[in-house]
């Protein structure tokens, strides 16, 4: 810090220890003392936006973004009767899918109904823009606005984070985490531009990061869509595969 120029703000530092229930429960420390100033142990630290748990179960961050998002689409009804649709459209992407859509990677993994709370939001702005109502079937709504659901929104994101690894247009601390298959024997999957899969012990926290899930993801799409020689053919091919995937 001090080769930075940067100086601790004692009394609003704080620390955070992640971990599964099971492990915090085997750790007794309520501060510690850095430099003579406590610093007081918190389950819940905000770091660009983004609200980080002891359990990383991101309840709170869903919760603060679902408000925000929920709020805005409020506002928007009051007025799109004076709106046209593709106004109220570009509003709904701009006021709601920027804060349901912000560092959205870091919800893979969770559990279907904490995805589900997004994909209620998603729903009832899809129905705002089409004027369905609240008992119709959604899937054909969906369909028609050509929206990707929540889940496949997430993966979109992560893949792309690891086609701009892969291409070097990401930071170098991303590019690290996505190697490429190498071998001394010719092999099918070096030709195909895989990339290696590290091992894991625990699914829970373990199998959510990135250093795993995007290279596995990266695997399991189609090799036209990997071997896409720009950014804009890649999310092109990406976005029509995970639709068809998602409504086939």
């Amino acid at each position: 810090m001090l080769s930075h120029g940067l100086k601790m703000n004692d009394n609003k530092t704080e620390f955070i220890i992640f971990g599964t229930p099971i492990q915090l429960n085997k750790v007794e420390c309520s501060d510690v003392d850095v430099g003579g100033a406590a610093v007081e142990k918190v389950n819940i630290v905000k770091n660009l936006g983004v609200n980080f748990d002891s359990v990383m179960n991101f309840d709170k961050h869903i919760s603060s973004k679902i408000k925000i998002a929920f709020h805005n689409i409020h506002n928007i009804k009051k007025i799109s009767k004076y709106l046209t649709r593709a106004s109220v459209e570009r509003l709904i992407h701009g006021l709601v899918f920027s804060h349901l859509d912000y560092c959205n990677s870091l919800l893979y993994g969770l559990p279907n109904f904490q995805i589900q709370r997004c994909q209620k939001i998603q729903n009832f702005a899809a129905r705002l823009i089409c004027g369905t109502g609240y008992r119709d079937h959604i899937t054909p709504v969906l369909k028609n606005l050509h929206w990707l659901p929540t889940e496949s929104r997430i993966q979109y994101k992560i893949l792309t984070l690891v086609y701009k690894s892969v291409s070097g247009y990401a930071p170098i601390y991303l590019q690290t985490l996505c190697n490429r298959k190498t071998s001394s024997y010719s092999l099918r999957s070096c030709d195909s531009n895989e990339l290696v899969v590290p091992r894991i012990k625990h699914k829970t926290l373990g199998g959510r990061a990135f250093a795993y899930v995007g290279p596995a993801l990266w695997n399991s799409v189609p090799r036209e869509i990997r071997e896409s020689s720009t950014l804009i053919i890649f999310k092109r091919r990406l976005k029509t595969y995970l639709f068809e995937l998602a409504f086939r």
